[in-house]
């Protein structure tokens, strides 16, 4: 009796906390159990035909009982009270508690019902318990700080038209959708849908109607320890979703990963070869996206809001120039890290290939710098093997020395054009400024300086009381901020509104507002790197024209992902390259053959860092005599990282050197796309 009694009251208490169908199920249930037992009580007595009847009595013309009467009787009696004054006198009390019964259950329990439906229903909704049957609308898995911003990129964006945006996430909906409101108006607003759920369920992730959407971004929840596993756990689940669904659309993904160790994994392995066929990948760090927009782009947001950063080469450094570029990055935070590889990847310049002495360096000053260079000399240990680095310790001058390369790759290994400095002090102390003042005065250096600490506050301090030499000179200072950049921006006075000031060339960056590129301009240019590449290996000439999006899509996704990446960063470096020969793109330039051979050897020269950083290393002695053989050659450097091309350009072969001269002859041809 207990365990029926507890079944009972479970169900019912299940069901009626619970979606409005089950409700109505449970209603619809009680009614038909109770009508039932008065339909069979009813047949103790004799009810007439209200249609067929006489005006004098409830027979028909036959004398028979039409059996549907009774029906009709009860239905009428239950929904209906004042029925019962119809009802002859032997039936009134029977039809007097069919009535109460009916206006208990009917009227009461449907009311009661229909109304716990409704606010059940505006509390499902309200908790983000609600699922929509969408389609072309864009997904955001997760609810980071940057996902407002992001949101309110997609809905400024007129590609996206007025597609929906649906957001899931664990946190509360409500908190979801006040955050939200406070970067999107009225009407953008009304495009936004929440669904409070787990990303790591499969049930879950159903609900997203992925395979009907138009684009999905993977951002992951805020402070999370095992953040980009659980990602990578969710994106296998959608992929395995979209590999069920018959003709499911491949619609491109784009994963935040929060530590760059995990986005370089992506970055040198084929980790999502398996899922290509599903969806279009793109991994992305915020560190590394800010670091592109910085140095790359150099501009961040959209009409009078649109921040312009000058170059780190602010005059063109040609083959003829003694002046080398000199970039100070303040704290090796996440951010300090990310700037100084991007940093490397770009700054090759045609005037090493004069003077081997003419180097690019980067200085990373932290008052940890000898536990973060061990760090970051062990994570990019193969650059390290070959290039020479520098560490002084202010407080103690004595222990300050240089970092030999690694002597297993012989004497002759120094030919890397970028150098790293690592210096142990806080930046406020007086050796520290005197350093930065020193730097900004050399004329054979271009300095510009990026504070990278992680307390934006303090950041924005030592932003604005470095040395005056700094000011006076308009060196540019790259600040880091986090959420707003205002004070920054009334203080350079980006608008022109006034003369220049003292703070004019301090610029502000790292900030939540727009943390994605959505145009994604630089994948069309890298993909056009490999289409020239390809089009040279099939027809022995270069392109003539462009091909199509398409054509470039195939050729795209047939590439590895290492492949993939050592063409984003060819393509990155274009507009450098330009400016070192004092060229904008055009139909009317053309290149001599001595500049292609110039860019060429600096395309080779960046290339060398490119692959050092991505995790490839220069074969041993031993092994150059093994990669000889053109198996083996290739067997090393797709399983064990190991590339024999990684040498002064003047020791390659003829056949790699045509390579290099084939891309920098067609460098223009990818500028003008």
């Amino acid at each position: 009796m207990n365990s029926l009694r507890r079944l009972f009251t479970l169900c019912f208490d299940r069901a009626f906390s619970g979606r409005g169908r089950t409700q109505f199920a449970w209603l619809v249930g009680i009614l038909l159990l109770f009508f039932g037992g008065i339909y069979l009580v009813s047949w103790f007595f004799a009810f007439p035909e209200p249609s067929g009847a006489s005006a004098s009595g409830p027979l028909r013309t036959d004398g028979e009982e039409a059996p549907m009467g009774r029906l009709l009787q009860l239905i009428c009696l239950f929904i209906d009270p004042g029925s019962v004054a119809n009802v002859q006198p032997e039936l009134r009390w029977f039809a007097l508690g069919v009535a109460i019964l009916g206006l208990l259950l009917f009227s009461g329990l449907l009311i009661s019902v229909v109304s716990n439906m409704l606010e059940r229903r505006v509390e499902r909704y309200r908790e983000g318990e609600i699922a929509y049957p969408l389609e072309n609308h864009v997904v955001v898995i997760g609810f980071e700080e940057m996902v407002p911003m992001l949101v309110h990129q997609i809905c400024s964006d007129p590609r996206y038209g007025d597609c929906y945006i649906l957001i899931q996430s664990v946190r509360p909906a409500a908190e979801v959708r006040n955050r939200i409101h406070t970067v999107l108006d009225a009407r953008q607003e009304r495009r936004i849908l929440v669904l409070h759920a787990q990303r790591n369920s499969t049930e879950e992730l159903e609900k997203l109607c992925t395979t009907r959407a138009r684009e999905l971004f993977l951002i992951g929840e805020a402070d999370e320890y095992d953040h980009d596993s659980l990602n990578i756990d969710s994106l296998q689940k959608i992929v395995a979703i979209h590999r069920r669904t018959p003709d499911c659309p491949r619609i491109p993904v784009s994963v935040l990963f929060e530590y760059q160790t995990t986005y370089a994994a992506f970055q040198i392995s084929d980790l999502a070869e398996e899922w290509r066929q599903q969806i279009d990948f793109h991994p992305f760090n915020f560190y590394e996206e800010w670091a592109k927009k910085l140095l790359v782009r150099r501009s961040y947001g959209e009409g009078d809001a649109r921040v312009e950063y000058p170059a780190l080469d602010r005059e063109p450094i040609t083959r003829e120039s003694d002046r080398t570029v000199h970039f100070v990055i303040i704290g090796m935070s996440r951010m300090g890290v990310a700037l100084g590889v991007e940093a490397a990847q770009l700054l090759h310049f045609p005037n090493f290939c004069r003077d081997p002495r003419l180097k690019s360096r980067i200085t990373f000053i932290d008052a940890a710098a000898d536990e973060e260079m061990n760090f970051f000399r062990g994570r990019y240990r193969h650059y390290f093997d070959l290039a020479p680095s520098r560490y002084r310790d202010m407080e103690h001058p004595a222990e300050s020395r240089v970092l030999p390369p690694n002597r297993a790759y012989g004497t002759g290994v120094d030919f890397l054009d970028v150098e790293f400095e690592f210096i142990k002090g806080r930046a406020e102390t007086p050796a520290v400024q005197r350093l930065l003042a020193e730097w900004a005065v050399d004329p054979g250096q271009q300095l510009s300086i990026a504070v990278c600490l992680n307390f934006p506050p303090r950041s924005m301090a030592l932003g604005l009381y470095l040395p005056d030499e700094i000011y006076a000179r308009d060196i540019p200072v790259f600040v880091r901020q986090e959420t707003s950049s205002a004070l920054l921006d009334l203080l350079n006075n980006r608008l022109k509104r006034e003369p220049l000031n003292r703070y004019s060339h301090v610029f502000p960056f790292g900030m939540l507002a727009h943390p994605f590129d959505l145009d994604r301009r630089n994948t069309r240019r890298a993909q056009l790197v490999n289409y020239i590449y390809d089009f040279r290996c099939r027809h022995h000439a270069g392109p003539s024209e462009y091909p199509s999006e398409a054509v470039l899509q195939k050729a795209w996704d047939q590439l590895s992902v290492a492949r993939q990446w050592s063409n984003f960063y060819c393509a990155d470096s274009a507009d450098l390259k330009l400016r070192s020969l004092c060229l904008t793109a055009g139909p009317e330039v053309r290149l001599t053959e001595e500049q292609i051979e110039l860019l060429a050897e600096v395309e080779h020269n960046r290339w060398n860092m490119e692959k050092l950083l991505l995790g490839y290393r220069r074969p041993t002695r031993k092994e150059e005599i093994l990669c000889r053989d053109k198996t083996v050659c290739a067997a090393y450097k797709n399983r064990l990282f190991v590339h024999p091309d990684i040498r002064p350009y003047g020791e390659l072969d003829d056949e790699i050197r045509d390579q290099d001269r084939y891309l920098a002859k067609y460098l223009l041809f990818i500028m003008e796309a």
